[in-house]
């Protein structure tokens, strides 16, 4: 009996301290880490060409690494408390913008004629963590006292 209750107690337990906003950061920082290692070891030919510009700054591998990085962040930060989890929003909006913004610059130069339909998606994950981390924001103990006193 005790083992149940401790099981049925640990999703509690979870959600209570991940919430939306925790929620949002761990799996993303999950996609994140499976993404950098898929580029890192086997790299599409598609996201190559159309992040070309990137890879005057660094290899692809590299980039996986980043992704990686940015993706044990992003996971880590879903644990801690709204306020003090802004490295993991930062680290879970970064790497799609720097892609989204890459593949625009492939699309512009001309590097891969199907680049430009890689900018809104990846641009688009970055807003809805963005949009999450606002709704999800912690409110200020001043803020909640003249919005009460307007009532």
């Amino acid at each position: 009996m005790r083992g149940r209750s401790a099981a049925a107690a640990a999703p509690c337990w979870l959600w209570a301290r991940l919430g939306w906003r925790g929620l949002a950061l761990f799996t993303t920082g999950a996609s994140w880490i499976s993404y950098g290692i898929s580029i890192t070891l086997q790299p599409r030919y598609g996201t190559v060409r159309g992040i070309s510009v990137l890879l005057n700054l660094m290899c692809m591998t590299a980039w996986g690494w980043l992704w990686i990085i940015a993706g044990v962040l992003s996971l880590a930060y879903g644990l801690v408390r709204p306020g003090r989890d802004l490295i993991g929003v930062g680290a879970a909006i970064g790497p799609p913008l720097l892609w989204s913004m890459a593949f625009a610059l492939g699309a512009l130069t001309g590097t891969s004629d199907t680049a430009w339909g890689s900018i809104a998606p990846w641009a688009s994950h970055a807003l809805l963590i963005l949009i999450v981390a606002y709704l999800t924001r912690p409110r200020v103990i001043v803020e909640r006292a003249v919005t009460s006193g307007a009532d």
